[in-house]
């Protein structure tokens, strides 16, 4: 097995994943306290290297291994604040960017949950999504988190549904 292959892999994926540019997933990782010793983590995860050809085994083990460096807290520390802060510059255009955004904050966040126990944790208020200002009378049973240009509203109890504004005047 070529190491680098896996490597290259595993920074590719969390670059494409979460959209970052290379050089911003590398120095997280430089960068990272507790550093990260990218060659042991790749043997620790030789079981990850499976499958009925090579191509599958290296993305099985760069998958493997983007998850152990997105666990890493120092990683995270780099890399969760910038998803939030795209969070927090939302431009109110299209909400299902901002629920990628929020699943995205919060796959890293679940990896870390000493470091992260919640979106406070990492300078997001889930009081204060940015919004496109939120009509009243609406449906009672739905919990309205935040609303784009368009009328599409991100609901419910966890923020993980879209339904638009018309949908839930009808049902108020």
């Amino acid at each position: 097995m070529d190491q680098n292959i896996v490597i290259d892999g595993a920074i590719e994926s969390i670059a494409e994943e979460y959209d970052f540019d290379i050089r911003t997933v590398k120095d997280a990782i430089s960068n990272s306290e507790p550093p990260l010793d990218l060659i042991k983590m790749v043997d620790e995860g030789i079981y990850c290297f499976r499958g009925p050809n090579d191509d599958i085994r290296y993305c099985n083990a760069s998958i493997c291994l983007s998850n152990k460096i997105l666990r890493n807290p120092g990683v995270a520390r780099s890399l969760l604040p910038i998803i939030c802060d795209r969070v927090d510059k939302w431009d109110h255009e299209n909400i299902e960017v901002l629920l990628s955004l929020l699943k995205k904050s919060i796959s890293i966040m679940e990896l870390n949950p000493d470091t992260y126990p919640g979106f406070d944790s990492c300078g997001i208020d889930p009081e204060n999504f940015p919004t496109e200002p939120i009509p009243g009378g609406l449906d009672k049973n739905y919990r309205v988190w935040a609303m784009d240009k368009k009328g599409m509203c991100l609901v419910g109890d966890e923020a993980d549904k879209i339904i638009h504004i018309n949908q839930l005047r009808k049902n108020s």
